[in-house]
């Protein structure tokens, strides 16, 4: 078996107009998919990447530089890392396809997680 990695990306305003109520309900279709995959001994854990701004450190000129992040002018953001364990990338991409991020957004990235040893 191996970990993979969701990567949950969404378009920088996705979330700005939209009500309590109804981000209560994404939120529990999140909650309930989790509640499932752990039952089934797929879901290995995750975390919902804050809104607040990050940096960017960038030494690719020579010189280290920082820039503030996420650039405006993104088409996505990366919004949160959710990790499974699947028997290859396969299946992997099965379990994904039932993630809700796919219903509330309009896709996420899988990718492999290689030990560091």
């Amino acid at each position: 078996m191996a970990t993979y990695a969701l990567l949950l990306n969404h378009a920088p305003d996705r979330y700005e107009n939209v009500s309590d109520d109804d981000f209560m309900a994404i939120i529990k279709d999140y909650v309930a998919w989790i509640e499932e995959m752990t039952a089934k001994g797929v879901y290995k854990g995750g975390h919902k990447l804050s809104t607040s701004p990050g940096k960017v450190i960038d030494a690719g000129g020579g010189e280290v530089e920082v820039h503030d992040a996420p650039f405006a002018e993104m088409a996505e953001i990366l919004g949160g890392i959710m990790l499974i364990e699947a028997g290859g990338l396969n299946e992997a991409t099965e379990i994904a396809r039932s993630c809700p991020h796919l219903v509330h957004n309009t896709r996420l990235e899988i990718r492999q997680v290689d030990d560091a040893d």
